[in-house]
Formats: structure tokens, sequence, C-alpha cells
């Protein structure tokens, strides 16, 4: 990547990254829409990234959707996440797998993206 010569990092912020590559929007909050080790993968691939890019892992926040049962478990990417949204336990058209609930966080919590992973909404 040519940024990166004689630089550090290519870029100083996510709003630069956005701005030289004459994108339109920036991603900075995240809906995490799934569980377990899928969720937990694409934080850390995220986090990875935006240390390399713009020197902050932090850059990106993440909104993850927990059930009573992920919360009991005490799962990673939970305790990964920067906030936490309980959702309704039980099958998952309750909470990862039911589009309205998804959208319906994604507009209150005003987040730029939605991570849907595999599984359960993506399909």
């Amino acid at each position: 990547m040519e940024a990166m010569e004689g630089r550090g990092r290519p870029f100083a912020s996510l709003a630069e990254l956005v701005s030289r590559l004459e994108g339109r929007r920036v991603i900075s909050k995240i809906l995490i829409a799934n569980n377990g080790i899928g969720a937990v993968k694409a934080i850390r691939s995220i986090r990875r990234w935006a240390f390399e890019v713009v020197d902050d892992e932090h850059a990106v926040h993440f909104v993850a959707m927990a059930t009573p049962e992920d919360l009991r478990a005490n799962a990673e990417y939970i305790r990964m996440a920067s906030e936490v949204v309980d959702v309704p336990g039980g099958a998952n058209n309750n909470n990862y797998a039911n589009v309205a609930l998804i959208i319906e966080l994604a507009t209150r919590y005003g987040v730029d993206a939605v991570w849907a992973g595999w599984g359960h909404a993506s399909e």
C-alpha cells in the first residue's frame, strides 16, 4: 500500500481513510448480531485491522447482542464488546435470526453496520 511508505500507519483516522479512498461513510460502530467463536473472530479481526491501519484497535465500537444463555456462559465475545444489548433467549428466531429485532437494535443504537456472521440471520 503506497500510503504506508514513510509512515508508521497508513492513515491517522478512519475518517482520513474513507476520505483518501473516496469512500462515502465511516464505519465506526458495528452491531454484532451473532455469538460464539464467529463473533470473537470478527471482533479480533476488525480490531487488528484498525490497529494496523489507524494505530487504534478501538477505532471501531462493537455493540454485541447477548442472550441470557450467552451471559450465563460469560461468552468471550461479550467481554470483548464495547457495549452489550440483552436479547431474548431460546430459539434463534427470538434473537440472532430475528431480522426485525436486528434492524430495530441497529437503529436504536445508531450503528453504521451489522455483522451477521454465518448461520442465524446471515442466511
